[in-house]
Protein backbone atom coordinates (compact mmCIF):
# COMPACT_ATOMS: atom_id res chain seq x y z
CA UNK A 1 0.00 0.00 0.00
CA UNK A 2 1.35 3.23 -0.79
CA UNK A 3 -0.35 6.58 0.85
CA UNK A 4 -1.28 9.25 -0.59
CA UNK A 5 -0.26 12.51 1.08
CA UNK A 6 -0.33 16.31 1.50
CA UNK A 7 2.67 18.11 2.34
CA UNK A 8 3.06 21.52 4.08
CA UNK A 9 6.40 22.64 3.55
CA UNK A 10 8.56 25.58 5.74
CA UNK A 11 10.81 27.66 3.64
CA UNK A 12 14.02 25.95 4.19
CA UNK A 13 15.41 22.73 5.28
CA UNK A 14 12.84 21.07 8.45
CA UNK A 15 13.78 21.02 11.83
CA UNK A 16 10.96 18.36 12.91
CA UNK A 17 8.13 16.45 10.60
CA UNK A 18 4.46 16.27 12.28
CA UNK A 19 2.51 13.43 10.53
CA UNK A 20 -1.37 13.39 10.95
CA UNK A 21 -3.49 11.12 10.59
CA UNK A 22 -7.49 11.78 10.47
CA UNK A 23 -10.14 10.29 11.55
CA UNK A 24 -12.11 7.77 9.92
CA UNK A 25 -15.03 9.30 7.05
CA UNK A 26 -12.47 12.33 7.39
CA UNK A 27 -9.78 12.98 4.66
CA UNK A 28 -6.14 14.20 4.79
CA UNK A 29 -7.06 18.30 5.24
CA UNK A 30 -9.16 17.61 8.36
CA UNK A 31 -6.24 18.10 10.51
CA UNK A 32 -4.80 20.92 8.76
CA UNK A 33 -6.62 23.66 10.78
CA UNK A 34 -5.10 21.83 14.48
CA UNK A 35 -1.52 22.24 12.62
CA UNK A 36 -2.39 25.77 11.84
CA UNK A 37 -4.02 26.59 15.12
CA UNK A 38 -0.90 25.69 16.93
CA UNK A 39 0.86 27.63 15.46
CA UNK A 40 3.71 25.15 13.77
CA UNK A 41 2.54 26.24 10.16
CA UNK A 42 4.09 29.87 9.97
CA UNK A 43 7.21 30.62 7.80
CA UNK A 44 9.64 31.02 10.42
CA UNK A 45 8.43 27.38 12.70
CA UNK A 46 10.91 25.43 10.91
CA UNK A 47 8.39 22.00 10.69
CA UNK A 48 7.09 20.05 8.07
CA UNK A 49 3.39 18.89 8.10
CA UNK A 50 2.83 15.97 6.57
CA UNK A 51 -1.46 14.41 6.11
CA UNK A 52 -1.98 11.43 4.37
CA UNK A 53 -5.21 10.17 3.11
CA UNK A 54 -6.43 6.79 4.51
CA UNK A 55 -8.23 3.97 1.48
CA UNK A 56 -11.74 4.25 1.31
CA UNK A 57 -12.59 0.68 2.93
CA UNK A 58 -14.61 0.65 6.19
CA UNK A 59 -18.66 0.90 5.85
CA UNK A 60 -19.98 4.72 6.35
CA UNK A 61 -22.82 5.79 9.01
CA UNK A 62 -25.31 6.09 5.85
CA UNK A 63 -26.14 4.07 3.32
CA UNK A 64 -23.04 1.60 3.53
CA UNK A 65 -20.93 4.07 1.17
CA UNK A 66 -17.02 3.18 2.01
CA UNK A 67 -15.18 5.74 3.89
CA UNK A 68 -11.71 6.47 4.25
CA UNK A 69 -10.43 4.56 7.19
CA UNK A 70 -6.70 3.21 8.25
CA UNK A 71 -8.13 -0.15 8.94
CA UNK A 72 -11.78 -1.87 8.17
CA UNK A 73 -13.81 -1.13 11.34
CA UNK A 74 -17.72 -0.05 12.34
CA UNK A 75 -17.48 3.22 14.17
CA UNK A 76 -20.17 1.41 17.11
CA UNK A 77 -17.58 -1.39 17.14
CA UNK A 78 -14.32 0.15 18.39
CA UNK A 79 -12.82 -2.53 20.42
CA UNK A 80 -13.19 -4.82 17.10
CA UNK A 81 -10.75 -4.20 13.80
CA UNK A 82 -10.10 -5.93 10.64
CA UNK A 83 -5.92 -7.12 11.31
CA UNK A 84 -4.97 -7.25 7.76
CA UNK A 85 -5.85 -4.18 7.16
CA UNK A 86 -4.43 -2.61 10.08
CA UNK A 87 -1.12 -4.40 9.44
CA UNK A 88 -1.02 -3.41 5.68
CA UNK A 89 -1.61 0.91 6.81
CA UNK A 90 0.74 -0.13 9.60
CA UNK A 91 4.04 -0.86 7.18
CA UNK A 92 2.78 1.68 4.62
CA UNK A 93 3.23 4.18 7.89
CA UNK A 94 6.23 2.54 9.17
CA UNK A 95 7.62 3.42 5.26
CA UNK A 96 6.36 6.94 5.39
CA UNK A 97 8.19 7.73 9.00
CA UNK A 98 11.41 6.46 7.69
CA UNK A 99 11.13 8.43 4.76
CA UNK A 100 10.35 11.85 6.95
CA UNK A 101 13.49 10.48 9.58
CA UNK A 102 15.46 10.45 6.15
CA UNK A 103 15.12 14.49 6.37
CA UNK A 104 15.07 15.20 10.02
CA UNK A 105 16.06 12.29 12.13
CA UNK A 106 14.44 9.89 13.75
CA UNK A 107 13.89 11.22 16.90
CA UNK A 108 12.42 14.43 15.20
CA UNK A 109 9.44 12.98 13.81
CA UNK A 110 6.16 13.10 15.65
CA UNK A 111 3.05 11.55 14.87
CA UNK A 112 0.09 13.11 15.63
CA UNK A 113 -4.12 11.55 15.60
CA UNK A 114 -7.38 11.93 15.84
CA UNK A 115 -10.08 9.03 16.71
CA UNK A 116 -8.89 6.01 14.51
CA UNK A 117 -6.37 8.29 13.30
CA UNK A 118 -5.20 8.15 17.27
CA UNK A 119 -5.07 4.68 17.24
CA UNK A 120 -2.99 4.18 14.62
CA UNK A 121 -0.74 6.66 15.45
CA UNK A 122 -0.19 4.88 18.86
CA UNK A 123 0.22 1.68 17.51
CA UNK A 124 2.72 2.49 14.23
CA UNK A 125 4.47 4.84 16.44
CA UNK A 126 5.40 2.29 19.65
CA UNK A 127 5.90 -0.42 17.19
CA UNK A 128 8.28 1.97 15.17
CA UNK A 129 11.76 0.05 15.18
CA UNK A 130 13.87 3.69 15.48
CA UNK A 131 12.99 6.32 18.37
CA UNK A 132 10.60 9.14 17.58
CA UNK A 133 10.69 12.46 18.71
CA UNK A 134 6.86 12.26 20.73
CA UNK A 135 3.24 10.76 20.11
CA UNK A 136 -0.35 12.92 20.32
CA UNK A 137 -3.64 11.36 20.33
CA UNK A 138 -7.07 12.94 20.75
CA UNK A 139 -9.73 10.75 21.22
CA UNK A 140 -7.64 7.79 21.37
CA UNK A 141 -8.48 4.27 21.46
CA UNK A 142 -7.37 0.95 21.37
CA UNK A 143 -8.72 -2.81 19.57
CA UNK A 144 -8.40 -5.73 21.00
CA UNK A 145 -6.78 -7.73 17.65
CA UNK A 146 -3.20 -6.59 18.31
CA UNK A 147 -0.78 -7.93 20.98
CA UNK A 148 0.70 -4.22 21.69
CA UNK A 149 1.78 -5.01 25.17
CA UNK A 150 4.29 -8.01 23.19
CA UNK A 151 5.35 -6.07 20.99
CA UNK A 152 5.99 -2.68 21.25
CA UNK A 153 9.73 -1.59 20.36
CA UNK A 154 12.32 -0.97 22.88
CA UNK A 155 13.07 1.96 21.42
CA UNK A 156 10.13 3.67 21.97
CA UNK A 157 9.51 2.69 25.40
CA UNK A 158 9.99 6.03 27.38
CA UNK A 159 8.06 7.53 23.97
CA UNK A 160 6.44 11.10 24.94
CA UNK A 161 3.20 10.62 24.67
CA UNK A 162 0.44 13.63 25.00
CA UNK A 163 -3.44 12.88 25.20
CA UNK A 164 -6.40 14.78 24.71
CA UNK A 165 -10.01 14.03 25.33
CA UNK A 166 -13.38 15.31 24.56
CA UNK A 167 -14.94 15.15 28.43
CA UNK A 168 -18.92 15.12 26.01
CA UNK A 169 -17.28 13.21 23.22
CA UNK A 170 -20.08 10.41 22.29
CA UNK A 171 -18.12 8.37 19.71
CA UNK A 172 -14.90 8.10 22.11
CA UNK A 173 -16.26 8.29 25.40
CA UNK A 174 -14.04 9.90 28.36
CA UNK A 175 -14.21 6.04 30.00
CA UNK A 176 -12.01 5.06 26.35
CA UNK A 177 -9.82 7.16 26.27
CA UNK A 178 -8.92 6.79 29.98
CA UNK A 179 -8.46 3.31 29.67
CA UNK A 180 -6.19 3.98 26.91
CA UNK A 181 -4.25 6.28 29.68
CA UNK A 182 -4.13 3.61 32.49
CA UNK A 183 -2.20 1.20 29.57
CA UNK A 184 0.06 3.53 28.99
CA UNK A 185 0.94 4.08 32.79
CA UNK A 186 1.34 1.01 33.74
CA UNK A 187 3.75 0.95 30.76
CA UNK A 188 5.50 3.95 32.34
CA UNK A 189 5.10 5.27 29.31
CA UNK A 190 5.49 9.77 30.06
CA UNK A 191 2.23 10.70 29.74
CA UNK A 192 0.88 13.81 29.36
CA UNK A 193 -3.30 13.67 29.91
CA UNK A 194 -5.94 16.50 29.11
CA UNK A 195 -9.80 16.95 29.43
CA UNK A 196 -11.48 19.29 27.15
CA UNK A 197 -14.87 20.35 28.46
CA UNK A 198 -15.89 22.83 25.54
CA UNK A 199 -19.62 21.87 25.00
CA UNK A 200 -21.09 20.08 22.74
CA UNK A 201 -17.43 18.40 21.87
CA UNK A 202 -19.04 15.87 19.84
CA UNK A 203 -16.18 14.50 17.97
CA UNK A 204 -14.04 17.29 17.05
CA UNK A 205 -10.73 16.75 16.20
CA UNK A 206 -8.41 18.22 19.11
CA UNK A 207 -10.92 20.90 20.30
CA UNK A 208 -9.74 23.32 22.42
CA UNK A 209 -6.39 21.97 22.69
CA UNK A 210 -3.70 23.93 20.51
CA UNK A 211 -2.20 25.71 23.26
CA UNK A 212 -1.12 22.61 25.14
CA UNK A 213 -0.41 20.45 22.20
CA UNK A 214 2.02 23.50 21.16
CA UNK A 215 3.32 23.28 24.43
CA UNK A 216 3.93 19.62 24.06
CA UNK A 217 5.79 19.74 21.01
CA UNK A 218 8.33 22.45 22.02
CA UNK A 219 8.81 20.11 24.72
CA UNK A 220 9.79 17.44 23.16
CA UNK A 221 11.53 19.23 20.05
CA UNK A 222 13.20 21.99 21.33
CA UNK A 223 14.68 24.18 18.71
CA UNK A 224 11.24 23.89 16.27
CA UNK A 225 8.64 25.87 15.57
CA UNK A 226 10.14 29.66 15.98
CA UNK A 227 9.00 32.59 17.74
CA UNK A 228 5.96 32.33 18.71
Amino acid sequence: MELEVEVIDPPGRPYATVIWLHGMGQDSGALVPVAEQSGLTSPDAGVRHVFPRAPRQSPGLAGGVPARAWFRQRVFALKHADLPTLLATERALHELVSAESALTGSKRVLLAGFSQGASMALITALRHPERLGGLILYDAFLTGELPLADTRSPANADLPVWIGQGRFDWIVPLTVGESVRDLLNSWEQPLSWHVYYDYPNTHEPFSGAAADLRAFFDEVAPGAGGPE
